[in-house]
């Protein structure tokens, strides 16, 4: 409902959407209900941080939600030990995990951001502890350039880039 709100107060197109981790999870729950209720709803970015969801569950559910919204980004990191524990738990490859089949899924920028120094023991909010990250979020979201726009990105497959760390 909340989603549906700030939709109809700022209009269509101009809403980013925002889940890190578990919140992930549920952001994409939410646009999946969205989208089979209000197909005609319309956002600007939708990111998603070390999304800890399984990957065959997101596949499944994309081609649903991913009309919703006009760019989607998927942050990933080999070096979140919280997905790994997650992983471990639930026997199946969190989205927010690199190296995993999120590289494959049509119609989103994968950006992973595993060459960055995770400044954190378990790594899981690399987007509040490293200053690289959060710029190349701020050209995404405030900027509104697609990850082949963005500098310090360095394309690796046709939707996989990787954060170049600086030097």
């Amino acid at each position: 409902r909340v989603i549906t709100e700030l939709h109809d107060r700022f209009g269509p197109g101009t809403v980013d959407l925002t889940g890190h981790s578990l919140g992930g999870r549920g952001l994409t729950l939410a646009l999946y209900e969205i989208a089979g209720t209000h197909p005609d709803l319309r956002f600007d970015h939708v990111v998603l941080l070390a999304a800890d969801m399984d990957v065959g569950i997101f596949q499944k559910m994309l081609p649903r939600i991913r009309p919703l919204a006009r760019s989607m980004t998927i942050y990933t990191s080999s070096g979140d030990k919280a997905l790994d524990i997650s992983e471990q738990l639930h026997s199946y490859p969190r989205l927010g995990q690199s190296g995993k089949p999120v590289e494959n899924l049509e119609g989103v920028e994968v950006i992973d951001v595993s060459d960055q120094p995770m400044m954190s023991a378990n790594g899981h909010l690399y987007h509040i502890n490293n200053s690289e990250v959060g710029a190349d979020l701020n050209r995404l979201v405030n900027d509104n350039m697609l990850a082949g726009q963005r500098p310090g990105l360095e394309q690796m497959g046709p939707n996989l880039w990787r954060l170049v760390p600086k030097r």
